[in-house]
Formats: C-alpha cells, sequence, structure tokens
C-alpha cells in the first residue's frame, strides 16, 4: 500500500539512536523527508547519512531555548514547514527505576515532566501553528504503556507519560477541522540496542542474539514477557506510526495507539 507519504517534511525527535532511529529509517524508506534529531551531533549525522535523511537538527528538548533551535535547525534542513513531528525523545531523565514514589524528589518529578511531557508541547507550540495555516499535519507523541499501567517504581516517569496522554488528546480535540491530527502511540518494552548490549554483557555472550537476550532476561525474572512471546522492536512501533503520519488517516485522532504485545491487561 502507498502510504502518499514521499515528500512529506517530518522530523523525528531522539532519532539518532533506538527506537527514534527505527521509526526515522521506515519514516525515509516510506518517502519522506526526515530530520534526524539528537543531543550528539556526530551520532545524529550518523545515521542521517544512512537514510539520505534531510538534514540534522541538534538540541536539548528540555528547554525552551534548546526547543526553539531544534525547531529552527529543522526548518532550514526542510526547506519548509514540518508536516510530521514524531515526538519520541524522552526516557526516564533520572533513573529512578528502584524507588517507590515517595522516594523519588520533587526536582526528579520535576526533571522527568521537561523530559519527556513539555519537549513536546514546545515543539507542538512551535509546528502545530504552521500546520494549521496549512490545513494539514500530523502529530505524533510516543507515550509508554506506564502511562496507563504504572509500575511500583519510577513513578516520575510514568506520570510524565501519563500528563503526555492527556496533553495529546487536549491538542486533538483543539484542531477540530483544520486537517491536522494529534495521536498517541504507547510501546510495551521495546529491545532497542542498548538493551542487546545489557544481556550481552550481564551473561558474558557476545554473540548473544535478541532473541537469546530476551529468553535469558525473562527466565532471570527481569521483566515478563507479554502475550505476544516476546519483546517488541522499533520496527514494530514505527509500522504503527507510518499508518497514523499517512494522508489517509485523517479520521483518527485523539487516540492512543497500544504497541506492546499485550502487555497492559484493560480494555
Amino acid at each position: 500500500m502507498d502510504l502518499q507519504l514521499k515528500g512529506r517534511r517530518t522530523l523525528v525527535t531522539g532519532s539518532s539512536s533506538g527506537i527514534g532511529e527505527g521509526i526515522a529509517r521506515m519514516l525515509a524508506q516510506e518517502g519522506c523527508a526526515v530530520v534526524v534529531h539528537g543531543r550528539n551531533r556526530e551520532r545524529a549525522e550518523t545515521v542521517a547519512a544512512e537514510i539520505k535523511a534531510a538534514g540534522v537538527a541538534i538540541g536539548d528538548l528540555s528547554t525552551d531555548e534548546g526547543a526553539a533551535a531544534v525547531h529552527a535547525e529543522a526548518l532550514a534542513a526542510l526547506g519548509g514547514n514540518i508536516e510530521i513531528l514524531i515526538n519520541n525523545a524522552g526516557g526516564s531523565s533520572t533513573g529512578n527505576t528502584t524507588k517507590t514514589p515517595i522516594e523519588i524528589s520533587p526536582a526528579d518529578w520535576i526533571s522527568n515532566y521537561h523530559t519527556n511531557t513539555l519537549a513536546a508541547v514546545r515543539l507542538c507550540g512551535l509546528a502545530v501553528p504552521d500546520m494549521v495555516a496549512a490545513q494539514w499535519g500530523r502529530v505524533i507523541n510516543v507515550s509508554s504503556a506506564v502511562a496507563v499501567q504504572p509500575n511500583n517504581m519510577g513513578a516520575d516517569y510514568s506520570g510524565a507519560k501519563a500528563a503526555l496522554n492527556n496533553f495529546t488528546l487536549s491538542l486533538a480535540g483543539s484542531l477540530k477541522g483544520v486537517g491536522v491530527t494529534a495521536n498517541t502511540v504507547s510501546p510495551g518494552i521495546i529491545m532497542v540496542d542498548g538493551m542487546l548490549r545489557f544481556g550481552r554483557q550481564k551473561y558474558g555472550d557476545p554473540n548473544l542474539t535478541i532473541e537469546g537476550v530476551t529468553q535469558r532476561l525473562a527466565a532471570d525474572k527481569v521483566f515478563d514477557l507479554p502475550p505476544a512471546g516476546r519483546l517488541g522492536t522499533p520496527q514494530d512501533l514505527a509500522l504503527v506510526i507510518c499508518m497514523l503520519a499517512s494522508p489517509m488517516s485523517g479520521f483518527i485522532t485523539g487516540a492512543n495507539y497500544r504497541v506492546d504485545g499485550g502487555q497492559v491487561r484493560t480494555v
């Protein structure tokens, strides 16, 4: 199926590695003019060269100034307004994966809010007005399964992602009839290169495959495999994002697509 994405001007934040890199690669394969974003220019330029991207944008989205710089660099690389905005940058900015909610400091809660919620809010504030003026655009915010099914630990990250879900729904409602949609995609546990390296180091086997690492970590109860029987991949997530980015998805807005292998146990 032709998703009609050829030439669409796209910014994927946090795309110099991991999930974001997988998203950027698939969008580029579908013909989008992609800007790769990260905080390390060398790494971002390496990915950009591999996928023949339109360019790179470097900056820290946890500040207003950083977001403005990224937006300006993306516009320059694209030669026009951003038509598809994928807010993927985020992750636990505090590493509080072993702390209970009351053990996490207010400063850490605020840090995760800046990294996971306000980063998207800032870029939407900069990019969405141009989409409205053009009467077409797509905003896709990458959240997490823990936004709706939080763990007992890492509540600062879960809470920030829950706020992102709420922001997306409010944004979609505010864009009624202007040709711009806003949706959330919520991954479960995704096997990225960092987890593969962790598993190989943990078990002292540099030849372990993704499947091997997954099975070993699951057997050791580091996590439970979801009903799908495996962990997700960046490509699993990218498939859904490409669909939502397509001009053919205009009747889908305000939705939260779970790409978690059945991890979240709710209707």
